[in-house]
């Protein structure tokens, strides 16, 4: 009983307080809820499907495969290129921490899941639309600048966490 409490400790929190609230403010409280599920249903079909691309990768992906890409031996191609693939990501950020999780585990490297939450700056659909109001200029350097930090971000968060774990 202690491991569940403790392991979802963030959640039985959240819950209490939506219960406190509900006594407080019964109508905010109720409309609050309401339009989170509203969100969470939208997002439902989005999520199932990166569950469902995590497993095929998970099932059908050798981690030889993960690797060669995506891991050490990949080098800083791999880098670029997982920063370059982190521009294509559409929709909300967390819904593919399922699948960054399934690729460390198959043996990608931390600093090319970094890079590409670093390059989910970049909207590849919006570049065109936010050259026409800055220039392309602008968004030129804007996205060359991102890239660069995304991977200088990836192989900064791969020092720091294999540092801590010794």
């Amino acid at each position: 009983m202690k491991k569940i409490l403790k392991k979802y400790s963030f959640e039985i929190i959240v819950g209490l307080m939506y219960l406190v609230l509900f006594f407080l403010f019964k109508q905010k409280t109720l409309a609050a809820f309401k339009e989170g599920t509203v969100d969470l249903l939208k997002m439902l079909p989005i999520f199932v499907s990166v569950v469902f691309f995590s497993s095929f990768i998970a099932l059908f992906l050798s981690p030889k495969s993960i690797q060669k890409y995506m891991g050490k031996q990949a080098g800083i191609k791999g880098l670029i290129l997982s920063a370059l693939f982190g521009t294509l990501i559409v929709g909300p950020l967390w819904i593919l921490f399922p699948l960054f999780g399934t690729l460390l585990k198959k043996g990608a490297r931390i600093s090319v899941i970094g890079a590409m939450i670093g390059a989910f700056a970049i909207k590849t659909p919006w570049i065109p639309y936010a050259a026409g109001f800055l220039g392309w200029p602008f968004i030129i350097v804007t996205i060359l600048l991102t890239l660069g930090y995304a991977v200088i971000e990836g192989l900064l968060m791969e020092r720091i966490l294999l540092f801590k774990r010794g």
